[in-house]
């Protein structure tokens, strides 16, 4: 009950504070973990690969959802941007990630990084990406936010899903980061086209100011 009752007035906060995005000062960065970027493209051809985050059929979207939402970001904001890489990549058909997926996170399994993890002591500001799996956060996405400190500084969270938004992941942040200032969130359809998805974090984007 006290965890739940946390997480509302967090929620609460978030809807009354007005973000400025990174151009208005301090330095900013950008950091995300995308399933497209994560899995065994072995036999696969450009557009199975750029389309995998997502997943199922040809002709949905050009590339995964959340890679849009990056550059839209990136473009607005003109910070850094650092994706997350595993040495465990997943399989690249959606559904055969999914069960593995969801044991790594009832075993708590511990990824490896493919590179060193950003140093963020002078980072002010951090914009954290990731799709929703299992109605929370990615197993390496967790591993991140269990071993890096963002203490005292502002973190927006934005996410793609398949019908849970970022309710477990705010409650996941308050236990693994509890002095990070969580100051937005979003997290939109990861089923709509990529024109759809671009207008959509816009909006929010536009929001923040």
């Amino acid at each position: 009950m006290k965890k739940m009752i946390a997480i509302l007035l967090l929620l609460s906060l978030m809807a009354s504070i007005s973000v400025g995005l990174a151009e208005e000062g301090g330095k900013s960065l950008i950091i995300y973990f995308d399933y497209s970027e994560n899995i065994n493209t072995e036999g696969l051809d450009v557009d199975a690969i750029s389309s995998a985050s997502i997943a199922e059929g040809p002709g949905i979207r050009d590339r995964s959802n959340l890679l849009v939402m990056v550059d839209l970001l990136r473009e607005r904001t003109g910070a850094d941007v650092y994706p997350l890489h595993i040495q465990e990549v997943y399989a690249s058909w959606f559904d055969e990630m999914a069960g593995k997926a969801l044991e790594d996170k009832e075993n708590d399994v511990q990824f490896t990084f493919a590179e060193d993890l950003p140093d963020l002591s002078d980072v002010d500001t951090i914009y954290f990406g990731s799709a929703i799996w299992w109605y929370g956060m990615p197993q390496p996405v967790i591993n991140f936010f269990q071993r890096a400190d963002l203490s005292g500084k502002q973190l927006l969270y934005f996410s793609i899903n398949r019908g849970s938004r970022n309710y477990e992941v705010l409650e996941m942040l308050a236990e693994l980061q509890p002095n990070v200032n969580v100051v937005a969130e979003t997290s939109i359809s990861a089923m709509q086209d990529n024109e759809s998805a671009a207008e959509e974090f816009t909006g929010w984007l536009d929001s923040l100011r």
